[in-house]
């Protein structure tokens, strides 16, 4: 039976190490828990002999271990240290034992310097501020309420709902766009396929036999001249149009005027609008939970907002709300539902505001999952009739051209 070597604290936070016999390293791993020991370190413990060219490659090749931080990283070891602090560990032990966990190096190297930072006698938030492409304002802010008010495993935890809530929204808007832009670029590809090698080869062989061509197909072989003599025009200024669009994009100008269009298209509009709608109300909700000030929060969630047109209504909120105005009537804004700031008006008035967002929050992710729906029970058909169209107009033509020269060329 192999042997493990084990490092592990037990309820007091003191770290022991040791060795057991066990079938393998999960079995090793449930016996360590049962003794309600957290597993710092586990692994087959070495007996000496060769492992071998390639278990060497392996230990010096770890990829994993340089894959970049992703989110999923950062909300597990968020949920990992509001474990621990809710266990009793500090929050240095805490850190100490998420560092011997992590796998890849960047975020080891992150909770080290962490760790140091707390070290010298800073904050938990002062150390995370360290690495704003890492941790997130609204991060930031939870924990920073939480170390006043003593509950920061309850603000590690609300940080990393806020992170899955923020993934799973951009997964849903990107998953209801990524059909139309396949079924798109599809369609673009058979096109041109048809214009640029079907067309012409059917059409040079009509003319020579001398066949008059159908107006069908005449439309076809004109349309498809036009795309060869023209073609490197056309990309060209297709490319120009891209490189335009960009740059539009990239001006704060141009992004709030693309941003501005965009909420205005059909059905499209209304997705992204529910969308920030869903980020907005749950992010204000949890922050206010949390102990942070409404003005702080407002900045936060406007911070948040992906949409310029949202980002710069909040922006004015926040401007208002220091002129001394309620929250309801700072977010009146024609991107803003007007149900919002009449339901917020009654948690205003009420005192639960937060509870009122986060029902908000919940009714509008409910809009936007049929939101999602109903654009594509839309898209499908469109994006059918078009394609199948398009293809339709070709056999049209083909076989008009068919019966003609069956017909003798009349």
């Amino acid at each position: 039976m192999p042997r493990f070597h084990y490092t592990v604290l037990d309820a007091t936070g003191r770290e022991q190490q040791g060795s057991l016999d066990a079938e393998d390293l999960s079995s090793a791993a449930n016996g360590l828990r049962e003794q309600r020991l957290l597993i710092v370190d586990l692994k087959p413990q070495d007996t000496g002999r060769s492992v071998g060219l390639f278990g060497r490659l392996g230990g010096w090749f770890d990829l994993g271990s340089h894959l970049p931080i992703t989110t999923r990283d950062r909300v597990f070891l968020l949920r990992q240290l509001a474990l621990m602090l809710r266990n009793g560990l500090t929050i240095f032990q805490a850190l100490e034992v998420s560092m011997e966990q992590t796998r890849k190096l960047q975020m080891a190297g992150v909770i080290r310097e962490m760790s140091e930072w707390i070290q010298t006698g800073h904050s938990l938030s002062s150390a995370l501020k360290q690495h704003p492409r890492i941790f997130s304002d609204i991060t930031v802010s939870l924990v920073e309420s939480a170390e006043a008010s003593g509950e920061l495993d309850h603000a590690l935890s609300s940080a990393a709902v806020s992170l899955e809530r923020r993934q799973e929204l951009r997964r849903q808007l990107i998953t209801s766009l990524t059909y139309p832009s396949i079924v798109v670029l599809t369609s673009i590809a058979v096109a041109t396929f048809l214009v640029w090698k079907v067309i012409p080869k059917f059409a040079a062989f009509l003319m020579r036999r001398g066949i008059k061509l159908p107006w069908s197909t005449q439309l076809m072989v004109d349309f498809s001249g036009y795309v060869g003599r023209y073609g490197a025009s056309i990309a060209i200024g297709i490319l120009i149009g891209v490189v335009i669009m960009v740059a539009v994009f990239l001006m704060p100008s141009g992004r709030r005027i693309i941003d501005a269009v965009l909420l205005r298209l059909f059905v499209v509009g209304r997705l992204l609008r529910v969308a920030e709608m869903v980020r907005f109300c749950h992010t204000m909700s949890m922050l206010l939970t949390s102990g942070v000030t409404l003005l702080e929060s407002l900045r936060l969630a406007s911070r948040m907002a992906s949409n310029r047109s949202f980002r710069l209504c909040f922006h004015d909120a926040a401007n208002q709300i220091l002129e001394g105005r309620d929250l309801a009537s700072s977010i009146r804004n024609p991107v803003v539902p007007h149900v919002v700031s009449h339901i917020v008006a009654v948690g205003e008035q009420t005192g639960s505001l937060s509870d009122v967002l986060h029902d908000l929050g919940q009714f509008y992710e409910q809009e936007l999952q049929a939101s999602i729906k109903k654009m594509a029970a839309l898209v499908e058909p469109v994006m059918i009739l078009i394609i199948g169209g398009m293809v339709g107009f070709v056999y049209f033509a083909f076989f008009q051209a068919v019966f003609q020269l069956a017909a003798g060329g009349r």
